[in-house]
């Protein structure tokens, strides 16, 4: 699959468990798990895009579906705080 965009890591702050499911914490929450994350913005396969994020431990990963691009960074703005700059595009193949 195309990759769009990516972040190789980025803390993130977590509740719930790797196989019971589990979601972004708030800053506030004193029963969060503080994980690295990375983050990545690829093809579906079709015309549309996925946000896929893993936990570097490779416990924790989970992707959303996204018509467009844009869609795609602005659900990882909300959720995680990151910010359309964050992310590094690949050079584009000759």
């Amino acid at each position: 699959m195309k990759s769009y965009a990516n972040l190789a890591s980025r803390v993130v702050r977590i509740l719930g468990h790797p196989n019971s499911g589990w979601s972004p914490a708030d800053l506030d929450d004193d029963n969060a798990l503080e994980l690295e994350f990375r983050f990545e913005i690829t093809s579906d396969g079709n015309k549309n895009f996925l946000l896929v994020y893993q936990s570097l431990d490779g416990r924790y990963a989970a992707d959303s579906w996204h018509e467009t691009e844009e869609e795609a960074l602005a659900c990882a703005e909300e959720l995680f705080g990151i910010a359309p700059s964050e992310w590094v595009r690949p050079e584009p193949s000759l």
